[in-house]
């Protein structure tokens, strides 16, 4: 049988009494914050499962971020494209306005007017910018996306959409680019900027274009003389006569009529219009025993600018009437309408667009709300104490202590003469 020394026997109880006042102070600290020991060592599959949830709340924290990143900047794209629709709205009535053969020339001034500040305005939607500061409609630019400069509005961006992921599989657009907005609207088969057209509408209302006309009718003889410069140029137009019509085209060079007078005079037979030079070398003399009739005019090189003239003349070339100035068929009042219907239906669309996107923002950002709180739920079940059960321990634990105190008490304080008794 061994023998325990009092030294001994008071290290030991104070050891178990440090250990036992220990648990019981862990306890009721785990008691008043309502919360599991997190060490693993007490519970290694619970910590495990703690770790991995936990890692799960903190990609969907960051799903989170990027779905409201996302639904800010749509809200923003939303707002521009809300302004830019109306903007294209306004164009396209002033086209419709500008159409009518009884406007006057203060009519046409104001028309202007309004035309150039609305052109402004576009300007300034095509570049806004989201909470952060960057461009909307730059793509992965930061950059501003629209210059003005010398030859009109130049497109600066890219073709990209700039993304954010909102999940582990998918990823969202949070915006449109300017070349899918502005730059390419469906027109006549071809795909136009906006910026072009308004700039084509706003000659129309200037001088020198305003006063040209598409097409211009003479009777019998006219003098037609086309605007050609020193760097060669292709014109193109329907000539109509008495005997039906022709597309003539010719290079011009300035001070070489010669192409086009052999066009002209080639379609003699399906026109009955012939052709003469007139004096000045320039102008071609033309004759029928009808109408004259010249329309659909198409030439390069010459911008915004009148491509000939048309005038009643006699058989000399000398002038007799007023002399009408022809405008590119693409700048006819028709046309013009046509386009801003076209921009019109384009804007509409791609409004459309950001919208869908800004719908799917919102959506994930309630399908992120539901995932995260499945994830604090099950954070809770495996953080959040038995506030019951540990106070039953915490009972036990204290009853226990009592029950040791006083045995150890009781024991060292027995001394031998105790025994001899």
């Amino acid at each position: 049988m061994t023998s325990i020394g009092n030294a001994l026997f008071g290290r030991i109880a104070m050891e178990n009494f440090n250990r036992l006042s220990g648990d019981i102070s862990d306890l009721q600290a785990r008691i008043s914050s309502g919360k599991n020991d997190p060490r693993p060592s007490v519970d290694p599959m619970r910590a495990a499962k703690l770790s991995a949830v936990t890692e799960q709340r903190g990609a969907i924290d960051r799903f989170t971020d990027n779905a409201k990143l996302a639904a800010d900047r749509l809200s923003h794209a939303d707002l521009a494209m809300t302004e830019v629709q109306k903007i294209a709205t306004s164009f396209q009535q002033i086209a419709l306005r500008a159409a009518s053969d009884t406007m006057t020339e203060e009519g046409i001034a104001g028309l202007r007017a309004e035309a150039e500040s609305l052109r402004i305005a576009l300007m300034s939607a095509a570049n806004s910018r989201d909470t952060m500061g960057l461009p909307l409609f730059a793509g992965f630019g930061s950059e501003q996306p629209f210059v003005d400069g010398a030859k009109g509005v130049t497109y600066r961006g890219d073709g990209g959409r700039p993304t954010l992921r909102l999940n582990e599989t998918s990823t969202l657009a949070t915006g449109l680019n300017g070349a899918e907005v502005f730059q390419s609207i469906p027109n006549q088969g071809q795909s136009r900027s906006i910026f072009d057209m308004v700039d084509d509408l706003i000659s129309t209302l200037s001088l020198p274009l305003q006063p040209s006309r598409p097409s211009h009718v003479v009777k019998q003889t006219g003098l037609f003389t086309p605007q050609a410069g020193r760097d060669p140029s292709t014109l193109s137009f329907t000539l109509t006569g008495p005997d039906g019509k022709a597309t003539i085209s010719a290079e011009l060079v300035k001070g070489a009529p010669g192409p086009l007078l052999d066009a002209v005079n080639a379609q003699s037979v399906a026109t009955g219009i012939s052709a003469t030079l007139a004096a000045d070398g320039e102008s071609l003399i033309l004759t029928s025993r009808g109408d004259i009739r010249i329309g659909d005019l198409a030439g390069s090189g010459t911008g915004r600018k009148p491509l000939a003239t048309l005038a009643p003349s006699d058989a000399t070339g000398s002038v007799t009437g007023r002399i009408q100035t022809l405008r590119d068929s693409r700048l006819s009042a028709d046309r013009m309408v046509g386009a801003f219907n076209d921009a019109v239906s384009h804007i509409a669309g791609e409004h459309a667009a950001i919208g869908s996107l800004a719908a799917l923002a919102d959506n994930h950002l309630e399908v992120l709300a539901a995932r995260r709180l499945r994830i604090d739920e099950a954070v809770a079940g495996l953080e959040d104490l038995d506030v019951a059960a540990a106070i039953t321990k915490l009972q036990g634990l204290l009853l226990t202590e009592q029950a040791a105190q006083q045995s150890f008490v009781k024991i060292n304080g027995t001394s031998l003469f105790d025994y001899l008794r």
